[in-house]
C-alpha cells in the first residue's frame, strides 16, 4: 500500500495562524466569537499546534472559517496527527516466538542499550537531547517514549533531578526540553543519537529524499530496538519503498545514506522496494517477518521561499561557494570534535531565528531609553540567533554542552569577520555578569550604536541564508 503523508492539523493552524499575523491569543477570540463558546482560549490554541491534543470536527468547522484553509484539508490533518500519535516517533513492534504477542519497546531492560533503567527513559532522552530547541509536554514525551503518563513523570523528575533535563510551566501544562547548558549532556546526547536516536536521524535524511512514500528500519538494529536479545548491530539497514508512480533517484538516496552514516557513526544501508499491486496482497498468502520494521514517517519537504534580494546587497555578501571553501575545514574539525552536528528536516531552516532576532531587535529599540542594559542583553540574544538562524540553514547546531565560543567561531569561519561580533557580544554579556568588573555598566550610546549594527547584521544573514545548503 501507498503511505500517504499528510501535514498535522497543528502545523497546518500554526502555519495559518502565522499567515494572517494572527497571536494565539486573537485566534482564540475570534473562535470564541463565532462558535458562540466562552470556553475558547489560548490554553486550547497551544494544544492544538504543539499535537497533544487533535481539535474535534465542530472547532475544525470553525479553524476552517476563521483561518481560510478548506475543511478537507483540517480533516485531513487531524487524520495525520493521530497517526503520528498512535505511531510515536518510530514505534517498533516485534513479534514473539509464538508469533502470537507483541514486545513493544516501551517495556522491559533495553536491549539495545541495557545501561538505561528503561526504554522509557531511553525514549524521553532521545526526544529532549536530539531536539534540544524544542519543549514537550507530558503527553507528547509519553508518545515519544511509548510509556504512560506516569512513567514519563517518573523518570522525567529523575533526569531532572539529575540536571540533564529543565522544566517549566505554560499555565497548567509542563514542558520538558533539555539543560543544553549542561557539559555532560555532550556525550550523552552522541550516545543517544547513535542508539535510540537512530528512528529520528533516518526519518529527516530519508524523508528529505522526493519520491519516498515509506521508510522502515529493519535487520538486527530492529531486533535490538524492540527489545529481542541479540548480537550488536553492526550496521543500519533501511527499507525504501516509493510512493506509487515515482520514481526515486539512485544518487538523493546515496547522499542520504552517506550524511546518516556520518551522523550515526556507523555504516547504513538500503534497498528500494516497490509496492505490490494492491490486488495481489491478499492472495499473496505472505507471512509477517519475525521482526517488523520500525515505521519512520518520511518528513514534510520544505517548499522554497521566494524573496526578492537587491542586486547591490547580494554583491556585498561573500558568495555562497567561496564561505563553503574557506570554512568547511572548520566546521568539519569541530563536528569531529563534537561540537557542531548535523540535522535536517523541518528545523533546518533560518527563518524561524531570524523571526526572534528581528523581535529582540524591536524590544531592544523600545528599551533602550530607559532601560540600556535590558536593552542590551536583547540586543545580545537577538545576535546570537541570527548567527543559529545561518548554521540551521545548513543543516548545523552547537552540541549540547559544546563550548561557547563554537557559535561565533563557526560563522566567522564561514562568513567573514562582519560576524565577530557574535562572540564579542558574548563576551562582553559574561563581562556585565561579573560584578567585580570595572566597566560592567551599559550606557545610551553603547545600545544606540550596536542596534544599526545588528540591524545591518540581520538583513545580510537573511539574504545569505537564500544560498546555503544543508552541508555536507
Amino acid at each position: 500500500m501507498t503511505t500517504t503523508v499528510d501535514q498535522p492539523i497543528g502545523q497546518i493552524i500554526r502555519s495559518a495562524r502565522q499567515r494572517l499575523g494572527l497571536s494565539q491569543y486573537v485566534l482564540a477570540d475570534q473562535l470564541a466569537a463565532i462558535s458562540g463558546k466562552s470556553t475558547m482560549g489560548r490554553d486550547r490554541i497551544a494544544r492544538w499546534e504543539r499535537g497533544s491534543q487533535v481539535p474535534r470536527s465542530e472547532w475544525r468547522q470553525w479553524l476552517a472559517a476563521v483561518l481560510d484553509v478548506p475543511a478537507e484539508r483540517l480533516d485531513a490533518g487531524a487524520e495525520a496527527a493521530r497517526r503520528q500519535n498512535r505511531l510515536g516517533h518510530a514505534m517498533v513492534t516485534a513479534t514473539a516466538p509464538n508469533g502470537s504477542h507483541t514486545a513493544r519497546r516501551s517495556q522491559g531492560t533495553p536491549a539495545l542499550l541495557p545501561v538505561f533503567r528503561s526504554r522509557v527513559q531511553a525514549g524521553i532522552l532521545a526526544a529532549t537531547l536530539l531536539n534540544p530547541n524544542r519543549a514537550f509536554s507530558l503527553s507528547e514525551l509519553a508518545e515519544q517514549a511509548g510509556g504512560s503518563l506516569a512513567s514519563v513523570s517518573k523518570e522525567s523528575k529523575l533526569l531532572e533531578e539529575a540536571g540533564i533535563l529543565y522544566t517549566r510551566y505554560d499555565g497548567a501544562i509542563r514542558l520538558i526540553r533539555a539543560a543544553t547548558d549542561e557539559p555532560m549532556l555532550t556525550p550523552l546526547t552522541e550516545l543517544i543519537r547513535v542508539t535510540y536516536g537512530v528512528p529520528q536521524v533516518i526519518g529527516e535524511e530519508f524523508g528529505r529524499v522526493p519520491g519516498i512514500g515509506r521508510i522502515a528500519l529493519v535487520g538486527t538494529w530492529a531486533e535490538r530496538f524492540a527489545g529481542l536479545i541479540g548480537p550488536e548491530p553492526d550496521s543500519i539497514q533501511v527499507r525504501i519503498a516509493p510512493q506509487r508512480n515515482e520514481k526515486v533517484s539512485d544518487q538523493d538516496l546515496a547522499a542520504a545514506a552517506r550524511r546518516a552514516q556520518t551522523r550515526l557513526h556507523r555504516p547504513v544501508t538500503y534497498n528500494v522496494v516497490h509496492p505490490p499491486p494492491r490486488a495481489g496482497d491478499a492472495a499473496n498468502g505472505r507471512t509477517p517477518n519475525r521482526t517488523a520494521p520500525a515505521r519512520v514517517p518520511a518528513q514534510r519537504r520544505r517548499r522554497p521561499v521566494v524573496q526578492i534580494v537587491s542586486h547591490s546587497a547580494l554583491n556585498a555578501l561573500p558568495p555562497a561557494a567561496d564561505a563553503w571553501t574557506t570554512g568547511a575545514d572548520k566546521i568539519r574539525k569541530f563536528l569531529d570534535d563534537g561540537q557542531l552536528e548535523l540535522f535536517s528536516g523541518d528545523s533546518a531552516d533560518a527563518r524561524p531565528y531570524f523571526e526572534v532576532a528581528d523581535a529582540h531587535l524591536t524590544s531592544a529599540e523600545e528599551v533602550a531609553g530607559h532601560s540600556p542594559g535590558s536593552a542590551f542583553v536583547l540586543l545580545c540574544q537577538a545576535v546570537r540567533s541570527i548567527a543559529l538562524g545561518l548554521l540551521a540553514a545548513q543543516g548545523l547546531r552547537p552540541v549540547a554542552g559544546s563550548r561557547a565560543s563554537v557559535l561565533g567561531q563557526a560563522v566567522v569561519a564561514q562568513f567573514g569577520p562582519q560576524f565577530r561580533q557574535v562572540e564579542l557580544l558574548r563576551e562582553r554579556l559574561l563581562e556585565l555578569d561579573d560584578p567585580t568588573w570595572r566597566d560592567n555598566r551599559i550606557g545610551d550610546l553603547d545600545v544606540h550604536g550596536a542596534i544599526p549594527a545588528a540591524r545591518s547584521l540581520l538583513k545580510t544573514s537573511q539574504d545569505l541564508a537564500i544560498e546555503l545548503n544543508l552541508f555536507t
